[in-house]
């Protein structure tokens, strides 16, 4: 098993545990910048009018925004706008 190598002086390791360590830093950052890149580009998209529906069937608001259950002043729009289907013989 002379394919392994394990350094007698662990010295040897810190270069290694350093790399990963930055690695490491590397891809937290990465991930944060593709989430915060995308939900720069959802709001970006309610703003056009596209709003984004989630799986569990829920839009992202923003912060000031109010649902139309909280403010009940708004008519609410119908749950089948073309009205109930019909039924076939």
């Amino acid at each position: 098993m002379e394919f392994l190598y394990f350094p007698e002086d662990k010295s040897e390791y810190i270069p290694g545990i350093i790399s990963i360590i930055i690695i490491f830093i590397l891809s937290i950052l990465i991930v944060w910048l593709l989430m915060k890149a995308s939900r720069k580009q959802v709001d970006s998209l309610n703003d056009q009018g596209y709003p984004m529906v989630y799986d569990r069937g829920e839009t992202r608001k923003k912060p000031g925004q109010q649902d139309a259950a909280e403010n009940p002043n708004t008519p609410q729009e119908p749950n089948e706008p073309n009205g109930s289907p019909t039924k076939k013989p």
